[in-house]
């Protein structure tokens, strides 16, 4: 287009009239310019383009105009179109400055005019407002920056969530071991210092998994099953949790009983955790003998869910702040634990179940914090969410049957291969076989295919993904129970598991009390490979 533009303005000083007319319509920015870079003459596009009247431009240098970083190029452009009499190749792009110091991105193509001897007489200018253009590519620029932000953050937690879990794994795991192994009773005092181990490293686990669930719902990945939840289910579950935590605290817990009709649309495991969180919270701030009351109730179209306490209640200004992340409000220099981004999970779930979070409080009297919920109506009866029990037991102890059964684990780690053998140790029915790599646990599987195929999921030299399809390709080991055990707790890796057909997903640190009720199923003959 510019070459057209270029051959118009060589002719505009002629006083051809259809010229003229041409290059005062142009769509384009045309201008004559001396060779020493002043104005001579322009059109009405370009004197848009500049934020000039056209008369105003007439006799100003092209430096005039350029912003100062883009001058260097532009006179490079000049001088190469002097010295060879050719259009420069290609455009290039420089910021223009207006008079009100408003910047406008230009694309501009410089050619030289000659006359009949071949003498340079002028330059020639063609220039583009590209400003929407830029505008564009600054736009995607970013969120392709963004993304790959976003893409290195869950990285970065996912291998920081693998590195942290897997020393806490040994560390809680055999804590549990100590406090429940029946052939070695503890003494007071021993359970007493295990408690503390179980209690610290718990704290430190919450801490990880409250960042981790922070960054997923930032990055919209957070897994969500919106369903009918029973109002009254979600209350029980949530107050037996936390009522060893009052008891310790000599706190008062009460539950206002719910309609057993009344249903609400949420996400069975995310409302859990907010009920909780509000539990918690509840408890760790309220003042000894002090109380805390949870209820609901049933309001037009939607279920509202209140915990209340008697604590230290906060002022107008904390409220202001409340649900600002890591900011734990002067908490921080009292000896209560906590990461101050706990309301902000609480909150953002909420707002991912369609409701809303609502607080009342007063001081040294006690708050109150409210969440609404969108009301269900009742349909066909569902199941419990995967058949899960509110409180974990360790399950019987006695021999379920004269044969031995096989475990083959598939783990790198010695100190995790011996947390699963001293666990197996509460399951005399059961022998361990350890295979270090990925390899050769498909060869271990294939010689002599176990009962039940434990997969850590980040192996040396393969991924427990890469194990399990290996043997889902042979008859003689695709119906072996598959169960993952591992530090990887990304959504993602979870999801690839299901879908591969694994029967259950045991996270690092390993809740001792769900290994054993899973081996006493799969003995049982209840866990059963998809087909």
């Amino acid at each position: 287009m510019w070459r057209t533009a270029a051959h118009l303005i060589m002719h505009s000083p002629s006083h051809d009239a259809p010229y003229r007319q041409i290059f005062e319509q142009a769509g384009s920015g045309l201008a004559r310019l001396s060779l020493e870079g002043r104005f001579l003459e322009v059109n009405p596009r370009f004197a848009a383009i500049a934020g000039r009247h056209a008369v105003d431009l007439v006799g100003l240098l092209a430096q005039d105009l350029v912003h100062p970083d883009d001058w260097p190029l532009t006179q490079a452009q000049m001088d190469m179109a002097r010295a060879t009499g050719s259009p420069c190749p290609g455009s290039v792009e420089l910021r223009c400055v207006r008079p009100d110091g408003h910047v406008v991105w230009v694309a501009l193509n410089l050619s030289v005019w000659r006359d009949e001897a071949g003498q340079p007489r002028q330059f020639v200018a063609v220039a583009e407002d590209i400003g929407h253009r830029r505008q564009t590519q600054e736009a995607m620029a970013a969120a392709q920056a963004a993304e790959r932000a976003s893409k290195a953050k869950t990285e970065f937690l996912s291998r920081m969530s693998h590195e942290l879990r897997t020393p806490l794994n040994a560390m809680l795991g055999f804590a549990q071991l100590l406090r429940v192994d029946p052939r070695y009773p503890l003494t007071d005092v021993q359970r007493q210092k295990v408690d503390h181990i179980e209690r610290a490293g718990a704290h430190l686990l919450a801490m990880l998994t409250d960042v981790l669930d922070l960054s997923r719902i930032e990055a919209g990945s957070l897994p969500m099953t919106l369903k009918s939840v029973a109002v009254a289910q979600a209350l029980d579950e949530a107050v037996a949790l936390v009522s060893n935590q009052a008891a310790e605290a000599h706190l008062s817990l009460r539950a206002t009983p719910a309609q057993p009709d009344w249903l609400v649309v949420a996400d069975q495991v995310r409302l859990r955790q907010v009920l909780l969180n509000l539990l918690s919270n509840a408890i760790k701030y309220n003042r000894p003998g002090g109380r805390v009351l949870i209820e609901a109730q049933q309001v037009d179209e939607a279920v509202v869910f209140a915990v209340t306490d008697t604590g230290r209640g906060l002022t107008p200004t904390q409220q202001a702040h409340l649900f600002e992340p890591f900011n734990r409000l002067g908490a921080e220099r009292t000896t209560i634990e906590g990461t101050g981004i706990g309301l902000v999970i609480v909150r953002r779930l909420v707002e991912l179940m369609n409701g809303r979070v609502e607080v009342s409080s007063t001081p040294e009297v006690g708050s109150t914090f409210r969440v609404w919920l969108p009301l269900a109506r009742p349909e066909a009866e569902e199941e419990p969410e995967g058949g899960r029990t509110t409180r974990s037991g360790f399950g019987a102890l006695d021999d379920l049957g004269s044969r031995t059964l096989h475990v083959l684990y598939a783990e790198d780690n010695p100190v995790n291969v011996e947390l699963v053998r001293q666990v197996l140790r509460m399951r005399p029915q059961w022998a361990l076989d350890v295979a270090t790599s990925g390899e050769e646990a498909i060869t271990r599987a294939m010689t002599q295919p176990p009962d039940l195929l434990l997969l850590d999921m980040h192996l040396g030299d393969m991924t427990g993904l890469d194990v399990s399809d290996s043997l889902s390709a042979h008859p003689a080991t695709s119906d072996i129970p598959r169960v993952a055990l591992s530090a990887d707790v990304m959504p993602d890796q979870i999801h690839a598991a299901q879908q591969r057909g694994f029967v259950a997903y045991l996270s690092k640190p390993l809740d001792v009390s769900r290994l054993l009720r899973l081996l006493d199923r799969c003995a049982r003959g209840e866990l059963v490979a998809p087909g």
